[in-house]
Formats: C-alpha cells, structure tokens, sequence
C-alpha cells in the first residue's frame, strides 16, 4: 500500500483525511507533532504523499522541502494554510509543492488532490516538445515566426496537439495576430497554479484556426509581475504535460520568463535577418547564451524575410554566426501584411504562397521528418564587409 506523511492540525479535530487516503490506495497514514518533525522524518522514511502546513514556514523549512522534492522526485507534495494566499502558493510551488489546499482539509477538495496527483503521476514521463522563439532585436518578426510556425504545426498534427503561448508582457501581439478575443490569458493560468491539471489548462486556452490553442499575454500590465521566472517554470511543465507541442513568443530580452523557457527547451528557434545588425544581434545572443551554459545545439538560427537578392547571402549568415542556418523562411511583404490586417495566420489567407510553404516545411523539420532540400545560396557578395562590421577574422 502507498505510505503518507500528515502534520498534526492539518486536518482538524475530526479528520475524514485517513478514508480520503484509504479510497486512493494509502495505509494509515504516519505523524508528525510539526513541519520540522515532518521534514526530518521525510529525510529518514520513504512515503509517497506529504501533506504539511506552509503558513509559518521560514526559509530554512522551504530549503529543506526543496531539497526533499529533489532527492525524491516520486514524491507526492501538498501543502496547506488557513487561507490561499497567492505569494505564500508561488513559494510552495517553487519548493515542489504540487498541490495547495486551505486547513482544515475538507474531504471532497483533498480528494480531488490526491486524484489529480495520482493521474498527473500516471502521465510523468509523456513531456511534450517546448519550442521557445526568441530575438533580441525587434522588427525580426519573431511574433510572426512563432504564430506561423505554431499553426503549421497545428496544421500537421492534428487539433488540441499544440499550445502557442504568449510570454511577453507589455504588450504581446499573439491575440492581435490571430483576431482573437480570449475569456483568460497567461495571467489567469498563474493565479490557478496551485490547482492546475490538464482539465483547468484546457478551460484556459482560447481555440485558434485548425485546431491550434492559443494561451495569450496579458493585458494586465501591471500584475505581470507575477508571472516570474518560478512560476513561468511550473506554467510551462504543465502545458508540456498536457500537449505534444508547446511553442512561445518569448521577450526581446532576458527575463525571468525568456530564461525559464530556455531551460525548459527542447530547442530554441532564434530569429534573425539578413542585415548586419540582426546578425550583430543574434551573434551577441548566442555568445552570451554559451556563457550562461546552455548548449550550442539548443538553439537554431531561422533567418526571416529571406530574398534571394539580398546583399548578404544564408552562407554568409552562417559564417558570421559560426554555425549552419536551420532554416529561412521567404520574404512576402504583401502576403504577411494582409494576414496580420486580417489576423489570420499566412497559410489561412494564402495557402499556395512561398512563405506559407517555408512555415510547412519548417513545421516539418520540427517534425522529426527530413525536410525537402533547402538551398542556402551560393553566392557571398558581403562576405567582407559583414566580417569587417562583425570584427570577424577568417579562420586558417
């Protein structure tokens, strides 16, 4: 039978907490007189479910508790308080805590925890694919990339496979680009972190074209605080719970948020152009980003607005960059405009269109498929120059 842990007054003077725990499969449940009682013999015992009280814990307890969640990943974590306050919720979270409920525990809602904890326990090892588009630089196109890209995919697996969230928070434009008028945004998923589960992420999204779900920005500027680096951590391993593909539109700097999304990764897609300062940009991007330990193969270059004439040529890109462009999509002002006036995605409004193919078959590659070949041009008309403006020097 599985082995829970209760602290003495979560559960009140006539606790139903035992036959809650009985239904689900869990022995007599053992005890312990405090919190610090309760996570020394958390060090001492191997239990599947802790329920402890939170209120009065300091910062040593909540070291203590993260520890216990690290050294046992299997274990089961609920917290509990008087009442739900949302500061005291988003430490508990970051410390591993996996569910929080007020005391005294009630039987129907300490049910509904330990069921959810149960199924999302079921589920642990099927994480779905973290997609993170990113530049520093504005003007790139790096909403659009991750809009277009997201429905593509949308597009080839099928609908409620993939989750376009988001994480920009002044002013985002993912609702923009996509007409929508959503009843709940980021902000709202964060305030229901403590009870979250698939269910509660599906009443979130707002349903985009073909079957793309969309969790989009806030417009609530000024409790964007909210949604930290811990608490983007915590979003982003539940939405990569509940669906195959998560992409997001990420700030044009290093945040919290942009590095939370990095670390959840499974790789990243940097935007840039073809013009020496998106180039500068994206080199800065990358050397900063192998000092900060994250691993070169993380993160692939997709070169927007791609004209076969222009002054720089792919090859050059990739030889200031110092590593091979993963894809380019085509430059179409007139396509790209008319479907942000229309907020539609470019494959809605013009299916046939270079730029909607380049999407397809960047979704493709994404895919796991091999993608049809990709030329990446053989001319370097600014070889020279680009290294000059980049202080690059050739190599032998």
């Amino acid at each position: 039978m599985r082995r829970a842990l209760i602290v003495n007054g979560v559960d009140g003077p006539s606790p139903a907490t035992p036959q809650v725990l009985a239904r689900y499969g869990f022995a007599a449940p053992l005890r312990a007189a405090t919190l610090d009682a309760g996570l020394s013999q958390l060090a001492r015992e191997q239990v599947d479910l802790a329920i402890l009280p939170l209120h009065d814990a300091g910062a040593a307890q909540f070291a203590a508790l993260e520890r216990e969640s690290r050294r046992t990943p299997q274990l089961l974590l609920i917290g509990t308080a008087p009442t739900a306050d949302p500061q005291l919720i988003l430490r508990a979270m970051r410390a591993g805590v996996h569910e929080f409920l007020t005391a005294p525990l009630q039987a129907p809602e300490l049910a509904g925890a330990v069921d959810r904890l149960l199924r999302r326990r079921q589920t642990e090892g099927q994480h779905g694919k973290v997609i993170p588009v990113y530049s520093a630089k504005g003007g790139v196109g790096t909403t659009t990339v991750a809009v277009n890209l997201a429905h593509a995919l949308a597009r080839r697996f099928g609908e409620r496979k993939v989750v376009l969230a988001d994480l920009v928070t002044d002013g985002g434009d993912v609702r923009l680009m996509l007409n929508l008028e959503p009843v709940y945004d980021i902000l709202d998923a964060v305030q229901k972190l403590d009870r979250m589960d698939a269910q509660l992420i599906a009443s979130l999204v707002t349903p985009g074209p073909d079957g793309l779900l969309v969790l989009p920005g806030t417009d609530n500027f000024e409790h964007a605080v909210h949604l930290d680096g811990g608490a983007t951590e915590l979003l982003l391993s539940h939405l990569r719970a509940s669906y195959p593909l998560v992409v997001l539109d990420c700030e044009h700097h290093l945040s919290e948020r942009t590095l939370a999304a990095f670390d959840a990764a499974d790789q990243v897609v940097l935007v840039t152009q073809l013009s020496v300062a998106a180039l500068r940009s994206a080199r800065r991007s990358l050397s900063l980003l192998h000092r900060l330990g994250y691993p070169d193969e993380k993160f692939c270059v997709v070169v927007n607005r791609h004209q076969t004439d222009d002054v720089l040529a792919l090859r050059d890109a990739a030889e200031a960059l110092g590593r091979p462009v993963y894809w380019s999509i085509p430059n179409d002002y007139r396509t790209s405009l008319l479907a942000l006036n229309k907020g539609m995605p470019v494959a809605t409004v013009a299916a046939d269109s270079k730029v909607a193919s380049g999407y397809k078959h960047l979704a493709t590659k994404f895919g796991g498929d091999d993608a049809p070949p990709h030329l990446n041009g053989s001319s370097s008309t600014g070889a020279s120059r680009l290294r000059n403006l980049l202080g690059l020097t050739r190599k032998g």
